[in-house]
Order: structure tokens, then C-alpha cells, then sequence
């Protein structure tokens, strides 16, 4: 090892005469002066080559400025870090392979900010202190050095006095820290001086040592300290105070866990209930911070205080901790109505009631519910209304499941009634849940669903007689009372009808009135009847009955009245409509039969016991809708029955017609009944024969054809028919009685569905259906 060799060097710092700028910034002249203005420093030269023969040091021109982002940085043998206002002028030998850099005590302006870093990765904070007007750091430390090299940190003392300042210093004490050789220091106002401070390691481990100062007033140190590599880890603040918390709710916070340490270092949260720390794990960087969020969520109203420990380092023995401070209070909920009305309120006075009235069906109404939160931490909460049913079976909902009422505040939620189910009232209940231990608000909610309410100008139009050829229309309008939208649709919608109705369908908004026109043009001189029923959505179906006579020049039945419609139905009651009118007459005249007091037929009295004669019942709408007498299950036996009642001719291969399909017409009354089928000259399907005379109690076999007019095309019609009794002429005259009993043996209409033709087997399908009503009952129903 070499012998360390002191030599003694004079360094001699000439001031010429130059402007300079004093501590208030102002510019004055120095002149070269004795001792008081000029600093002459000895330095010896320290051991290790610290400082070869020959160097120089000289104060640098005024010029250089360190700016105010200049950082001091570690300086090692090879090469010092000068200060802005001192240059090193090394003399190389040529025996000396590198030479190594004199530290040198300079005076400079100061800076704003005179910082130092100890690491490349991270600067580090010199605490200062101002001692007899001398500001200057507590401490020197020395961090990531390694053994063998030199490493310099630069003592820094400023002038905040407005006199000058002498002082002397002693050197460390310890090999390990050195400076240069102790001369005494003259600070004007104002000035720093930059005093270099060399740390020369031998062993792994840590130093300390202090470097004194003295003047007039008294002595101070400054403490030197070198510091292995370590693990810390601190949190910023020691101590967090969450915000005051709801039971129930989450509040959070946050704080910063920096790494202080010189090593990455891997840490883990250990919390406590009802506290989290997110993230739990991790891993920082030297320099490098984390910010750890706490959530707090208390499940009791209690002041909490702990302590969260977070273990880091070698096999986590390390440890730094955090105080956490929270309270947790009870919220409360005010449930209140928003525009109550009387009916928000049931007959005891007790229950909360949410009244919507009467809704339309396929509407919705909207009704507001005011939470309060008087007290002073947020209050959140739950809606459930029907949680055990399907959310489309319900016909209350509130969109707002949850939600928070902030202190203080008041929050409006909408409860909304769209009801499904007509002519029904609605009971449901609403629970308002406050989080924690706040008890549950329950709310009755009630509602009435209403339908449409549509209604026809009158329920039977009587053309009275028209010739035959011509036609005759009469207007009729259906309106809807209520304020719901209705959805109409007339079963009937087929050209091949002497009755028409148009339109045959639409919409009636709520309050509405639509006019319809309805047509008579028959096709042969006989009386005709039908009833068609108007299907309503969400509504029962309304029936309008359609009346008329045909006249030609040679024929001219009795013309069809509304009375004698009302006197069939009473005899349909009674059981009399089976038989015809000649039978019904013998039998009046040997007074098996008598009349009431309205002209209709009736048994006598003494045969029927005393009991009054039958009436024509009131029949539900829907029932008589459905048993129309097209099924197996009727109100009242058909007269006239026909099978099949539905016809498919399938696919035609064209271009010939199909083979017309047998149809077997059967006569249940007693009487001879006659016929007539109802046919356009267009029509694809027609029966043959077209009028006949069907004994009674007996069937005729009869053929329904088929022609398609164009290919590739479906086809489906309904077609109709009137059979009325054959009685003799006598009886035809007589208005009141013949005419309103030959309405027993009329057959009401066929249908005939679903029709198509095609050139080609394989690209299409001809299907037909028809269907027969007997008269008196119903029409037949629309075909989807």
C-alpha cells in the first residue's frame, strides 16, 4: 500500500477589480483588500493521491452562474465536481497514469434552491439550519457508496447575516472522512461557500463522524454519515382519519406508502375488520411510491381506531404502521309521498298507501316517493317490489333498485303502474330498505286496470227491401268512451258476402269516433240475416246484426223486421225454431200452443206447471263467441249442420281444375227447408248445385269446386248460404206469423279457406278450409 506523503501547497485566490453582487442583489466594487477580502487558503495535499503535485486551483471569472436546476452529484478519484465558481488545473506527471481531483472550498452567490442527491435515481432533502447567521446543513449523508471509492458531498454554508462572518473548522476525526486543510473562512453577506467533504470506505459497514466549526459566538458540528444499503419503507401521513361512515355504506381514503430505502423491497398489509387496503401486496423501487386506498365499511355504529401494520424487508421482520381512525353512525330514512292525494291513505290511517286510480290497459302511470335523510352521513338503500315474481308479471316496478340519499338531502323515486290484466284491481307492496340497522319502510301500492270502452251506434242496421241488382249502404259509427287505444276488427272481411262492412278493421284512439259504412247487395230475391261479431283487444266482443230483404220482379218475400228477430230468439229459447211455420200455425189453432203478451209462441201455461215460459237467456260474449255452433259444444242445437266444415284442396299441379271436393248438408228441424248459396262471378270457389230443397230430417250431397284463375298464388275465401222453410203461398202472406217463424229453418253462412294453385309440384301448396254456421247463432270466426 502506499505511504501516504502530506505536502504542504499554497493556494493563493487573487480577486481583481470586478463588479459582484452583495446578498441584496445589489452590484458593488471590490478592490483587492488585506485578509478581510481576500481568502488564502493552505491546503495539504491528502493521502491516496488526493491531490498531486503541481495542481492549481484558481477562482473561475463571475460569469459562471450554477443555474437553478443544477444538482450536486456524487464525485469518486477520478474526477471532482467542481463548484461555478472554481476550476481545477491538474499538472500530469508523466510517471502518473490518472490523476485524481483536489477538492476545493469556493465562494459563490447562492441559489434559490440548493438541493443535493445522494443517489442518480432519487434526490434527497438537506435539512438546514441557520446557527449565529450561518446557514448550514445538520447533516451530511452518504448513501450507495462502495468500498474502495472515494465519494464526495459538498458542504454548503450561506451568509443570512448582514456582517461578515469568520470562522474556523476542524477536520474529522476519523480516517474515513477528510477535507482539505482548515484555514480560516471570511463570508461577506450574502455569499456560500462550498465546503467538499471526501468519504473513503475500507469496511461494510456504517460511519459517523462530525465536523466542528467555530467562531466568536460559540462552536457548532455537522454530523457525517455513511449508511449501508437498507430496506425502509414510511407512510405519508403516519395517521388517516376516514370520513364518517353510514352503517352499511363504504367510505374510502387514501395515503402514500413510500420506499425511503436503497433496495426494492416486496411489502403485505395486515388490517383488521372492517378495514381494506387495496393494494394488500406489492412490490416499490427505490424512490418510487405507492398510494394505498382504505375502504371502510362498518357493519356497527362504534368509533373505530387500529392500526394496520405493513411488513416488508428480509423475511418481512420489518415493519411500518399506519393509524386508521373512523366513525360509523345509524343513517335514517324518511319515507313521504309527493302529492299525496285522499286515497294515498287506507281506512285505519296506519298503513303508507300509494293510490295510482284507474289505468288503461297497455298504459303506464307514474307516482314519486320523497326520501329524506336527516341525519348527518349518507343513507343508502333498496327497492323491492314483488322480488318472488317474474319481472314481466309485475305490474308495478321501480326502475331506482338502489341508491344513496347524500345528509341532508331529499331524493324523488318514480314508481311506475303498467298494468296487464283488464277489469282488475291490483294490490302490491313496495319495501324501502335502508342499509344498516334502519328498519324497512313497507308501502302499499294499488291500482285499477280499465280496458277500452267501445260501443256501436246501434247493434242491429235493417236495410229493409232492396231490389235485386242493386245495392244499399247505410252508415254506422263505433266510438271509444274511454281513453285507452282500441284495437277493432269485424269477422267479416270477405267479398263473397252480401253484407260488407268498411273498413273492417282499425285503431280508435282514446275519446274517438270513427264512422263505418255498411252495405246490402244481394244476389237473390230471399231474406237474409247475419251476425258478425266485432273483436275488440282487451275488450269483450260487441255483435251487430245485418237485416234485409231482396225483391225481384217475381218474387217478393216478406221484408225482415227487427221484431221478428226478437221473437225468434225467444222461440230459439223455447224449443219451437225446429219446426216449421205451417206446423207451429196447426198447432196454435188446436191451442197446443199460445201466445204471450209480445206475440211470441209459447206453451200454455197449465202444461208447463205453473212455470213461466222460457226467455232468451243473456249469453257472455266470449261464450257466445266461441260456441258459435262450429264445434262439438253449441248453446242451442243447429238447425242446419254441414260436413266437413273445413276443405283443403292441396296442392294443384295444374292445369286442370282438382277434383271438387263432396259436401253433405244435413236438415235437423221438421220442416222442408230451401238453400240458396251465395255466389260472385269471380269467386275461385263455388258449390254446386247452387239452390235446393232439403227434406227434413234428411241430408243432400252436394260439390265444391275449385278453379284457380292464376298460378303460384293462395287462395281463401268464405263462402255463404240462406236456407229458409218451404211452406205453402198462404202462409208466406201472413207477415207477422209466417215470416217471423221461417227464420227457424235458416242456415247462416260457410266458409271456404285457404286456396292455392301452382304449375309445379314442388314450389307451391293449394289448401282449401270452409266452415258452416247454423243460422240464428253466431258468425263464424276469422281464420288466422
Amino acid at each position: 500500500m502506499e505511504t501516504a506523503i502530506w505536502r504542504r501547497s499554497y493556494i493563493s485566490l487573487i480577486s481583481s477589480e470586478r463588479p459582484v453582487h452583495n446578498w441584496r442583489g445589489e452590484s458593488v466594487q471590490k478592490k483587492q483588500a488585506e485578509s478581510k477580502s481576500q481568502i488564502k487558503l493552505h491546503t495539504q495535499s491528502a493521502p491516496f493521491g488526493l491531490c498531486p503535485k503541481g495542481l492549481m486551483l484558481t477562482q473561475a471569472p463571475s460569469s459562471i452562474v450554477r443555474s437553478r436546476n443544477s444538482r450536486n452529484h456524487t464525485m469518486n478519484s477520478g474526477g471532482s465536481c467542481l463548484s461555478a465558481s472554481t476550476v481545477a488545473i491538474p499538472a500530469i506527471n508523466d510517471n502518473s497514469a490518472a490523476m485524481s481531483a483536489c477538492s476545493t472550498i469556493s465562494a459563490q452567490p447562492a441559489s434559490s434552491m440548493d438541493t443535493q442527491m445522494h443517489s442518480p435515481k432519487k434526490q434527497e432533502r438537506v435539512k438546514k439550519r441557520i446557527i449565529w447567521g450561518i446557514e448550514v446543513a445538520e447533516e451530511l449523508h452518504w448513501k450507495g457508496w462502495k468500498l474502495g471509492k472515494e465519494t464526495t458531498r459538498n458542504l454548503v454554508l450561506k451568509n443570512r447575516s448582514l456582517k461578515l462572518q469568520k470562522m474556523e473548522y476542524r477536520p474529522p476525526k476519523t480516517k474515513f472522512f477528510f477535507t482539505v486543510i482548515p484555514q480560516p473562512i471570511f463570508l461577506s453577506p450574502g455569499i456560500t461557500l462550498t465546503l467538499p467533504i471526501v468519504f473513503r470506505p475500507l469496511e461494510a459497514k456504517e460511519y459517523m463522524d462530525q465536523l466542528w466549526f467555530e467562531k466568536a459566538e460559540g462552536m457548532f458540528c455537522v454530523g457525517l454519515r455513511a449508511t449501508l444499503p437498507c430496506h425502509r419503507l414510511i407512510c405519508r401521513p403516519p395517521s388517516l382519519q376516514l370520513p364518517m361512515c353510514a352503517v352499511g355504506d363504504t367510505t374510502e381514503a387514501s395515503f402514500c406508502l413510500d420506499n425511503v430505502g436503497d433496495l426494492p423491497t416486496f411489502f403485505t398489509w395486515e388490517f383488521s375488520s372492517p378495514f381494506q387496503m387495496l393494494p394488500a401486496t406489492g412490490l416499490l423501487e427505490p424512490g418510487q411510491a405507492s398510494q394505498i386506498k382504505v375502504t371502510f365499511q362498518p357493519l356497527t355504529a362504534v368509533i373505530y381506531e387500529v392500526q394496520a401494520t405493513c411488513w416488508y424487508g428480509a423475511g418481512s421482520r420489518q415493519r411500518s404502521s399506519i393509524q386508521l381512525q373512523a366513525v360509523a353512525k345509524c343513517s335514517q330514512l324518511l319515507v313521504s309521498i309527493k302529492h299525496k292525494c285522499p286515497e294515498d291513505q287506507d281506512a285505519e290511517g296506519f298503513q303508507k298507501l300509494l293510490y295510482f286510480g284507474s289505468v288503461a290497459v297497455g298504459c303506464t302511470s307514474e307516482r314519486q316517493i320523497r326520501l329524506h335523510n336527516p341525519s348527518a352521513v349518507n343513507a343508502p338503500f333498496r327497492i323491492e317490489i314483488c322480488p318472488d315474481e317474474l319481472a314481466e308479471d309485475q305490474a308495478f316496478s321501480c326502475p331506482t333498485a338502489h341508491g344513496i340519499v347524500l345528509p341532508g338531502e331529499k331524493k324523488c323515486v318514480s314508481v311506475f303502474f303498467h298494468p296487464k290484466t283488464l277489469d282488475t284491481r291490483t294490490v302490491d307492496y313496495c319495501s324501502i330498505m335502508p342499509s344498516g340497522c334502519a328498519s324497512k319502510t313497507l308501502l302499499k301500492v294499488v291500482g285499477f286496470c280499465r280496458g277500452p270502452a267501445v260501443s256501436l251506434q246501434h247493434y242491429c242496421v235493417n236495410f229493409s227491401w232492396v231490389n235485386l241488382g242493386e245495392r244499399s249502404e247505410q252508415p254506422l259509427w263505433i266510438e271509444n268512451q274511454s281513453d285507452c287505444t282500441a284495437h277493432f276488427q269485424f269477422a267479416i272481411d270477405c267479398l263473397e258476402s252480401v253484407f260488407s262492412i268498411r273498413p273492417a278493421f282499425g285503431t280508435l284512439v282514446g275519446k274517438a269516433r270513427m264512422t263505418l259504412h255498411c252495405a246490402f247487395q244481394p244476389t237473390h230475391p230471399i231474406i237474409c240475416f247475419r251476425r258478425v261479431a266485432c273483436l275488440i283487444h282487451h275488450q269483450d266482443p260487441l255483435f251487430l246484426d245485418l237485416m234485409g230483404t231482396c225483391h225481384s220482379d217475381s218474387t217478393k218475400p216478406a221484408i225482415l223486421k227487427p221484431q221478428h228477430l226478437t221473437r225468434y230468439r225467444i222461440h230459439l229459447a223455447r224449443g219451437l225454431t225446429l219446426y216449421p211455420p205451417d206446423i207451429l200455425d196447426a198447432m196454435l189453432k188446436e191451442k197446443k200452443l199460445a201466445q204471450d203478451q209480445n206475440g211470441a209462441l209459447m206453451i200454455p201455461i197449465q202444461d208447463l206447471e205453473d212455470m213461466p215460459a222460457p226467455q232468451y237467456p243473456y249469453i257472455p260474449p266470449m261464450t257466445e263467441f266461441f260456441f258459435d255452433g262450429t264445434s262439438d259444444i253449441t248453446i242451442f242445437p243447429p238447425p242446419v249442420s254441414i260436413e266437413p266444415v273445413e276443405v283443403d284442396f292441396g296442392a294443384c299441379p295444374g292445369p286442370e281444375a282438382p277434383n271438387p271436393v263432396p259436401l253433405c248438408l244435413m236438415n235437423h228441424t221438421k220442416g222442408k227447408i230451401m238453400v240458396v248459396w251465395t255466389r260472385r262471378s269471380d269467386c275461385p270457389f263455388w258449390v254446386t248445385p247452387e239452390s235446393c230443397d232439403v227434406p227434413p230430417l234428411k241430408s243432400m250431397a252436394m260439390r265444391l269446386h275449385f278453379q284457380p284463375p292464376h298460378p303460384n298464388c293462395l287462395y281463401a275465401v268464405e263462402l255463404e248460404a240462406f236456407a229458409i222453410y218451404k211452406v205453402c203461398a198462404r202462409n208466406e202472406r201472413e207477415e207477422c206469423g209466417v215470416s217471423a217463424r221461417s227464420l227457424s229453418g235458416w242456415v247462416g253462412w260457410q266458409e271456404v279457406t285457404e286456396g292455392s294453385f301452382r304449375l309445379h309440384p314442388l314450389r307451391a301448396r293449394l289448401s282449401l278450409g270452409w266452415t258452416v254456421t247454423p243460422m240464428g247463432l253466431s258468425p263464424p270466426k276469422l281464420l288466422a
